[in-house]
Order: C-alpha cells, then sequence, then structure tokens
C-alpha cells in the first residue's frame, strides 16, 4: 500500500491549511469603519424621528436598514461580536414591530437610543483597538439581555432598563487634532486651482525669460495685468474653497441637542419640545462645536429652572408641552444666536439674594444694577439658585462655560426675562476668521494709511460740495437726509473739531454705514481700492480704538483697517457721556 494517504488523521499532516489573509481583514475593518461612521452619526436623528412618527412603516424600515448594515458589515471585523449581538437584537425588535404591525413606545425609544449611545462606544473601541471600560461591557451585555424580556409594545405597557452612563472617554482628540471630511467635489475643486497655480506660475517665468520689458514695454504690460488678474481669480476662488471646506449647516451641528434635551426632559419628568430656525445657515465647524457646548448648558438650565411641570403649567393656563425656540443666523459678519423658553422666567430676587450671599454684590450697590446685569450673576462659576444638587444642576457649573466661549469670541450676550412668560438668551459672535481676507478702500490721512470695509462705505464725497456745521464742539454735514457727524480719526478720539474749515473744504468724506447708525469719516484722499489680509494688533502693539487689523502692502506702509461698528459705537458712546455730563 502507498505511503500517500497515511496521513489521514495525523495532527499537522492536513494538506487542507487554513491562511488568514491579515492585509484583507485590515481592509475590511477599514470598510466598516467607513461605513458605520455616517450611520451611527445619523442613528440618534433617524431613532428621534421614529418617536415623532411611531406608525411610520418607512422610517421604520430605513432604521432596519442601517442597523441591518451594521450588523451585516460587523461580522467580519475581529472583536466585533458583541457590536454584532447588540445590533442582531435592535434588528429583531424592529422586525417584530414591522410584522405585528407594532407602534413605536417611549420606552422602545429610550431602549433604541441607550442602544446607539453603546453602538458608538463600541466601534469606537474597535477602531482604537482599546479596552472598553467594565461599566461600558457590562451596560452593553445587559442591554442585549434588555431585548430578550422587552415586552412593552404597547403605550399601556413598561419596559424596566436600567440607565447607566458610561465612563468617559480619555482617548478623544482635541480641537487642534481634529480633521474635517472632504467631499470628491471639494477635493477636486482643490486639484483644479493648484492646476491652475502651476499654469500661472509657468505662464509667470516664460514672460520674464521671453519679453523684455525694456525693447516690448507695451506686451510687457499687456502680459503683466492678463498675470495679474488671472492671480487674483484664482486666490479669491481659493479663498473661498478653504472656508467651504471648514463650514457645515448649523443644523448639524446641533443635531444631537434635539436627543439631550428628550433626555433631559424625560428625567425631570417634563413634556419639552424644541424647534430649531435657521438650521441651513453654514458656519465655521469650530465655532459650531463651541455654540453647541453653550447651548447645552443653556438648555439643561431653561428645562430644570425655566419649564414648570404639567401640572404647574395646567394651573397658569399654558399648553402642557413646554417650548424651546432656537434661532439662528448672521448679519453683518455676526453669528446672532437666540435660544429662549416659555417657562417662569428667571427669578431676579432669588438671583440677588443668593449673589449677595456668594459676596457677587454689596447691599450698596445693589441699586445701581440694572435688571440685565442681576440676571448675568448666573455667568459666575459656582452659582445656582438651586439649593439642591441634581443631575442637571445644583453645582453652579454650566453657564460659567457659556461666558467663557462667549468671551473667547469676543461676543456678547443678552438676557431677556418677563416674569411668568419664560427668558430668552441672545448671543453675538463675531464670525472667526482663520484668514481674514478684507476687500478695502484705501485712504491716507495725516502720515497714515487708512483702509475702511467696502461693505460699510455707503458714499464718497469731496468735503467742498458738503454744507458743514458746528454743534457742541463736533462738525456735521448732510448725508441722505440725515444729519452726520464728519470727523477726522484725531477728532474722534478727542471728541471735537480741531481741523480748520479751510483744510476740511480740500478733504474726502467716507460715509460710512452700519447697524448702529451713519457717520463720516475725514480723510485727506483716497488713493484705491484692493484686497488686504488683515492680521490683529498681537500683545505689544495692542487693540487700537475703533480698529480691527493692520495689513501691509507691497509699499512696506502699515495700513491700520478700520472697525466700522467699532468706531461708531466709540464714537456715540462719547457723545452719550458728554451729554450725561
Amino acid at each position: 500500500m502507498s505511503d500517500e494517504n497515511n496521513n489521514n488523521g495525523i495532527p499537522g499532516q492536513d494538506d487542507s491549511v487554513v491562511l488568514i489573509d491579515f492585509a484583507q481583514v485590515e481592509e475590511v475593518s477599514r470598510v466598516f469603519f467607513e461605513e458605520s461612521k455616517e450611520i451611527l452619526e445619523e442613528l440618534d436623528a433617524q431613532i428621534l424621528k421614529l418617536e415623532d412618527a411611531p406608525s411610520d412603516q418607512d422610517q421604520i424600515n430605513f432604521l432596519f436598514r442601517k442597523v441591518h448594515t451594521i450588523k451585516g458589515s460587523v461580522g467580519a471585523v475581529p472583536g466585533g461580536q458583541l457590536l454584532g449581538s447588540l445590533a442582531h437584537e435592535f434588528e429583531a425588535l424592529l422586525t417584530r414591530i414591522k410584522r405585528e404591525n407594532h407602534t413605536v413606545t417611549k420606552e422602545c425609544i429610550d431602549l433604541f437610543l441607550k442602544s446607539s449611545r453603546i453602538m458608538k462606544v463600541l466601534a469606537k473601541a474597535l477602531r482604537d483597538k482599546s479596552e472598553l471600560y467594565p461599566e461600558e461591557l457590562s451596560e452593553a451585555i445587559e442591554l442585549i439581555a434588555s431585548y430578550g424580556s422587552f415586552d412593552s409594545l404597547s403605550d399601556a405597557g413598561t419596559a424596566v432598563i436600567k440607565n447607566h452612563k458610561p465612563r468617559p472617554s480619555s482617548t478623544g482628540m482635541n480641537a487642534d487634532e481634529q480633521g474635517v471630511w472632504l467631499s470628491l467635489n471639494q477635493l477636486n475643486e482643490f486639484l483644479r486651482l493648484s492646476g491652475e497655480l502651476l499654469v500661472l506660475k509657468n505662464f509667470f517665468q516664460m514672460m520674464n525669460q521671453t519679453v523684455n520689458f525694456r525693447l516690448q514695454p507695451e506686451l510687457f504690460e499687456r502680459r503683466q495685468a492678463d498675470f495679474s488678474q488671472n492671480l487674483n481669480k484664482i486666490s479669491d476662488q481659493f479663498q473661498n474653497q478653504v472656508q467651504s471646506v471648514r463650514k457645515e449647516k448649523a443644523s448639524e451641528s446641533f443635531k444631537s441637542l434635539q436627543l439631550l434635551v428628550r433626555q433631559a426632559s424625560t428625567e425631570l419628568n417634563k413634556n419639552v419640545q424644541l424647534e430649531i430656525l435657521g438650521g441651513e445657515l453654514m458656519i465655521d465647524k469650530g465655532l459650531g462645536q463651541d455654540l453647541y457646548e453653550t447651548l447645552v448648558h443653556i438648555a439643561r438650565n431653561s428645562i430644570d429652572h425655566g419649564i414648570e411641570d404639567q401640572f404647574e403649567r395646567a394651573l397658569q393656563g399654558k399648553s402642557p408641552i413646554g417650548n424651546l425656540t432656537l434661532e439662528i443666523q448672521e448679519r453683518n459678519n455676526t453669528i446672532h444666536l437666540s435660544f429662549k423658553d416659555d417657562g417662569k422666567g428667571l427669578d431676579k430676587e432669588r438671583i440677588l439674594q443668593r449673589a449677595l450671599k456668594n459676596a457677587l454684590v454689596s447691599e450698596s450697590e445693589v441699586s445701581q444694577l440694572s435688571d440685565e446685569q442681576i440676571y448675568k450673576f448666573i455667568f459666575h462659576a459656582g452659582f445656582s439658585t438651586k439649593d439642591k444638587v441634581t443631575t442637571i444642576s445644583g453645582r453652579g457649573v454650566g453657564m460659567d462655560i457659556v461666558f467663557a466661549i462667549v468671551e473667547k469670541y469676543q461676543g456678547k450676550i443678552h438676557i431677556e426675562n418677563t416674569p411668568g412668560q419664560g427668558a430668552s438668551f441672545h448671543l453675538e459672535i463675531p464670525v472667526p476668521q482663520h484668514i481674514m481676507v478684507e476687500s478695502a478702500l484705501l485712504c491716507s490721512w495725516n502720515d497714515f494709511r487708512l483702509a475702511v470695509p467696502l461693505t460699510s462705505v455707503a458714499h464718497i464725497s469731496s468735503c467742498h460740495e458738503l454744507q458743514m456745521t458746528t454743534v457742541n464742539r463736533l462738525r456735521f454735514c448732510q448725508f441722505s437726509g440725515l444729519t452726520v457727524p464728519l470727523l477726522n480719526y484725531h477728532e474722534i478720539l478727542s471728541h471735537q473739531v480741531a481741523t480748520s474749515e479751510d483744510l476740511v473744504r480740500g478733504s474726502s468724506a467716507v460715509f460710512i454705514k452700519v447697524k448702529e447708525g451713519v457717520f463720516a469719516l475725514l480723510v485727506d484722499r483716497i488713493e484705491a481700492q484692493t484686497d488686504l489680509v488683515v492680521k490683529g494688533f498681537g500683545n505689544i502693539v495692542k487693540e487700537q480704538k475703533g480698529f480691527k487689523g493692520v495689513s501691509i502692502l507691497a509699499d512696506e506702509k502699515v495700513t491700520y483697517i478700520v472697525d466700522p461698528e467699532k468706531m461708531i459705537h466709540f464714537l456715540f458712546q462719547l457723545d452719550s457721556m458728554q451729554e450725561a455730563a
């Protein structure tokens, strides 16, 4: 007998050895992480849509497909069994709801939202190849078990599901390390612009090598004009493209807010709904993250302190559902964000008494405080009007973060309060400019060069055409039926006329219009219109009153860029102080 078949049953002698292709495993894992990232990010929003329409079969089917995709994809990922099991139970309950034509209950939504949160934790652990915290592992297993005993598919039923909170992960990236997602169209646009720049570079080199500006001055001038025009066009396109990459819809930045409102209102046994207006506005992603953080604390504060419970709202003749309204819009390069509730409003006396107790103000200073100044005590660290600490509030932490973020952007915050009807928080945040390019009108005054943003220039006029008069040491002129101040920068600072009428008649006036009003800046002459890269004053020079920064042009002369809102505010503020005196 031949020995060829004698290996049967002998360990280690089987020819059919299974080899693991680790490269293939890594590729499968990469595909899963890319595919699941978008699904998991949108899962909470899809679940909340189902809460709004619990009998919507299309939404149930849509959610089912998303969960099924995760279950199918994670099966080939090493260590993905626990996530796969949770997704399987999630999918099984959705199948049962579809097959038996049940209405999705609040208990179902609670279970789905908890599952969504844990699925994100499990996916992150797989991606980072990190260990789960014991409480995270315990909650995942308990959730899977909860599905097995879940029997609440009617409004009368209840489901007991323990609410564990996962320990926060310490592997998160800070803001400087976070990336942005580029669409294929955006990437192609960058490639196109880089190709245009390459062509322009070659054109510049050939122009210098083949055209003699002394022998062919007209040809050289024409080529130089073409080069300048194309460079300006590509620079503008490149700047716009970079800014668009950094932006996303405000609704994307705030998409988790609905879930937070739901969780906080459920925990406090209140019925609250949130309406978001202006969500289509495109905002900087970094700013969006910071604004979301402020809204988290403001929303919690409104739900806990402002919105009454259903019994109290019924006694006051209010709807049993508390309303929160968030509105965001952009005006004059400033983000205006308003958050208001229809609750009982801020308790001024209680805030004042707590401020006195915390030594934030003395008894002698109370009479000088406006209502809004009293309300703003809530932004102090450690300040709370609650006597009892809850999971939502009472520690005095939160509203101080709101104030810190607004200060970070050099913004403003206002509070409007109507006792019994609700409170409103209004935030004004200047749009962050990572590379601020300003189209401006160049002017000269004395030995200085000034630049006025074109967006604020309403009119330019020679002063000899103007009707001027002097009142209370200030010079005024007529513009579109209005009497407006006509002053140079020195006169604005000193708040009095210091230039003779003869010199003024030979000067020019730049009429600057902002939402606060109109004023005319007196300059020696108008030079040109150009685009400037604005740089801040830095720590050495410090901020100059009425200016937003400086720029340096080809002649290496420093140009001061006017901040119209700051300058007119400074002018009118001095005017008000003088009248009060």
